[in-house]
Order: structure tokens, then sequence, then C-alpha cells
């Protein structure tokens, strides 16, 4: 499980510093440090174990979408995506195809959020975090009881 917030920059080398605490999660349920890199659904970067990669494209195979729904899914999760392994530094190599998805340039938040972790243009994430915050209020009454 993912969590905390924290605010990094992109080396000039294109590298990201994944923070330690959630370097230790990902290790914890794997053994190789490797986390799967995509799209997110509100111009993210997300990052995903294998394990959860795993439980991914079998609900996208057996959920509630028609197969060419699947297809297309799959094309973008996996086409758009890569595995990336970190450094001893803890860094990764964002690749260009996703920064420009998210608009990442050099300062991002990573965002631990329980099953992934996201990782979100500095100024977006800013401008969404309101946002979130809405929901938030929306659903925790409903979640925690």
């Amino acid at each position: 499980m993912f969590f905390g917030t924290y605010w990094h920059n992109i080396d000039n080398a294109g590298r990201l510093t994944i923070p330690s605490k959630l370097r230790e999660a990902v290790t914890a349920s794997q053994n190789a440090p490797r986390l799967f890199l995509t799209y997110g659904a509100e111009k993210c970067v997300v990052a995903y174990t294998q394990e959860r990669i795993a439980e991914i494209i079998e609900s996208a195979r057996t959920g509630e979408v028609t197969r060419e729904e699947a297809r297309a899914f799959k094309r973008i999760f996996g086409g758009e995506g890569a595995m990336e392994t970190w450094d001893k530094q803890g860094r990764i190599i964002l690749p260009d195809g996703l920064k420009e998805y998210a608009a990442i340039d050099k300062a991002v938040c990573i965002v631990g959020a329980m099953d992934c972790i996201e990782i979100w243009d500095s100024e977006t994430y800013q401008k969404r975090r309101a946002e979130a915050q809405a929901a938030y209020d929306k659903v925790a009454g409903k979640v925690i009881r």
C-alpha cells in the first residue's frame, strides 16, 4: 500500500526519485524493484506493482466491458506503458510519452494513492487537489464507518 504526498523535481537526465517509503512498499510486495508506469485517468502518470498489473489485466479480460473496449483499453494501457526499475539512488526514468501525456516538465507531485502511485505535474496536482477534496468529503462518510 502506498501513502503520502511528496514534492520532487525531475533531474537533467530525466530521472525522478521515488521516495524511499514508496520504494519500500514496492519491495515488500515483490522481489524486483520495478514499477509499471502508464496513463492515469486524470492526466497523470500512474505506477503499479506487478501484482496490481496482473489484477488489472484480469479485470479487463473478465470485467463489465465489451471485447472491443477491453482491446482498446489494453492497447493504450500497455502500449503507452513502461516497466521501469529504479537505480541505487531510487531514480526511475519517466518516458517522454508519459511526461507529455501528463504535461510534466520539471516539478512533480508524487502521491501514494493506496493501490498505486500517481505522478503529477505539480501545478496540475495543486489545481486538482481542491476537486479531490470535494470528492473525498462526499465519499468519506460512506466509506469510513
